[in-house]
């Protein structure tokens, strides 16, 4: 189990994140601060913010966002400017990665959020 106080608790019976073997998973991470308080309205402050969060789970274990190998991307509107402005911030966490990772996004009812990413990162 991965527990960090650089991520918002779980607020369900989960766990933030599990490595198992040489994979690290990391439970839906939403447009919420570490704090529980919302990073704000917009797409890209939520997708920043669940980015960030993603990325101090890792670092619990020593990983970081290059080795993600999956993202599963949630948002809330499924439209061309929803989408654009998510991969804008999306991409700018990743500009810097090679490989990019694999990925899917789709659009889900999420409550009070309009996105949620869970990740699957590849680590030694």
């Amino acid at each position: 189990m991965i527990q960090t106080l650089n991520a918002p608790k779980p607020c369900g019976p989960y766990s933030q994140g599990v490595k198992a073997g040489n994979f690290i998973f990391v439970s839906g991470q939403d447009g919420v601060q570490p704090n529980g308080e919302s990073a704000g309205e917009s797409i890209s402050e939520q997708t920043a913010a669940s980015l960030e969060n993603i990325k101090n789970v890792l670092a619990e274990k020593g990983a970081k966002l290059s080795d993600i190998v999956y993202a599963t991307c949630h948002l809330s509107e499924l439209n061309q400017g929803t989408v654009q402005e998510f991969n804008s911030v999306y991409e700018s966490y990743f500009k810097d990665v090679e490989v990019k990772p694999a990925r899917i996004t789709v659009g889900s009812q999420l409550l009070g959020v309009k996105v949620e990413i869970s990740a699957i990162a590849a680590v030694n």
